[in-house]
């Protein structure tokens, strides 16, 4: 529960009339929806989850809300980004949001960040608030938001979707472990050269939305949180299934002493411009996406092999083969597909890189 000693309500008439829903529930009153109203929420991505997000947000009276997003809308957001219509294209998405957030509901305030966030302005935008939903599509912001949370005390509200499957977790709360310390043996980002994935866009909105409640239970103390446990959504099964998470131990890098392998393998990440620059003997660059995808646009010299493929014993034994003599790296463009893929070379104790964006 967030400001836990408020025992005064300050709702005005046009408040108690406007959120009466919430109130006449004896789970949250009048002294919960004060609490919705002092809770500070800042959403980092204007895209798909976050357009659900806000709107409820908004809507039941979350009194400081920030946006992050350096991005104008395109035709293509309008399949499920629900916050933008037609005449929003070409505008930027910050701007579009507050303007629909703020007639939706003119009691709450709204702050604007048109920019990209990074480790360097990270503190300066954060600082504020209380709560972070995570509305981002790649593993590098969410890593600068991890740490900055944990650092910070701040919950981080975790949501990430592809195709149909989408995830939901809540980290960093009440102490308990944050998103990097689970995956900070891993790096999943977006290398510059993969297409979109699709996705269905009802996902976003379920997702989006699930992320808003999370924040709304935090804030009001109601109910059970995501915390310590990842809720797996599969519309094509229509399947809801929560799992126990926790985080993994780092282990030491055990790799060849091969002097240009060596070098490769010191980090975790590598950058397109690194592979080019590396004798194409050295390494395997193996592509998770699904063959369509491949054959539209792919990194020379990339092999392709699709997730459901590499589940396979035989592309197992064949990649561990090539690991002995070559540096593994792994690309795609989406989160999930990187983090099953990576699942299965850990599982069999193959070691790997991913391929890093152009930009962090």
């Amino acid at each position: 529960m967030l400001n836990p000693s408020q025992k005064h309500s300050n709702l005005s008439d046009e408040e108690y009339e406007r959120y009466s829903r919430h109130i006449i529930m004896e789970e949250i009153g009048p002294l919960g929806q004060e609490r919705i109203k002092l809770a500070r929420i800042i959403c980092i991505g204007a895209g798909g989850l976050n357009s659900a997000a806000l709107l409820y947000l908004a809507s039941c009276g979350v009194g400081n809300i920030g946006i992050v997003d350096n991005d104008i809308v395109d035709k293509s957001n309008l399949q499920r980004q629900i916050l933008y219509k037609t005449s929003s294209i070409n505008h930027t998405k910050v701007e579009e949001a507050k303007k629909v957030l703020t007639a939706i509901n003119p009691f709450i305030k709204i702050q604007t960040y048109n920019i990209n966030l990074n480790k360097n302005n990270v503190d300066r935008i954060l600082y504020l608030y209380d709560i972070v939903i995570d509305g981002t599509d790649n593993l590098t912001s969410k890593m600068i938001i991890s740490i900055y949370c944990k650092k910070n005390h701040k919950i981080h509200i975790y949501g990430a979707i592809e195709k149909y499957i989408g995830h939901v977790s809540v980290f960093n709360y009440q102490n308990n472990f944050s998103y990097h310390e689970i995956y900070s043996n891993r790096t999943f980002t977006t290398p510059r050269t993969c297409p979109n994935t699709g996705v269905l866009n009802t996902l976003a909105g379920i997702v989006g939305t699930i992320q808003a409640t999370e924040a709304i239970k935090i804030i009001t103390g109601l109910g059970y949180v995501l915390n310590g446990y990842l809720l797996k959504i599969n519309l094509l099964q229509m399947s809801f299934k929560k799992s126990f998470i926790k985080p993994r131990k780092r282990k030491k890098p055990n790799f060849q002493t091969n002097k240009e392998k060596q070098q490769l393998t010191t980090r975790r990440y590598i950058n397109i411009e690194e592979i080019e620059r590396l004798n194409i003997n050295t390494y395997i660059l193996i592509d998770v996406r699904d063959p369509i995808e491949f054959q539209i646009e792919q990194i020379p010299h990339a092999v392709n092999i699709p997730i459901k493929k590499l589940r396979e014993m035989k592309q197992i034994k064949f990649v561990k083969r090539l690991s002995i003599s070559k540096s593994v790296i792994i690309y795609c463009n989406s989160e999930l597909r990187s983090f099953i893929g990576s699942q299965i070379l850990t599982k069999y104790q193959i070691k790997h890189l991913l391929l890093k964006p152009e930009h962090i």
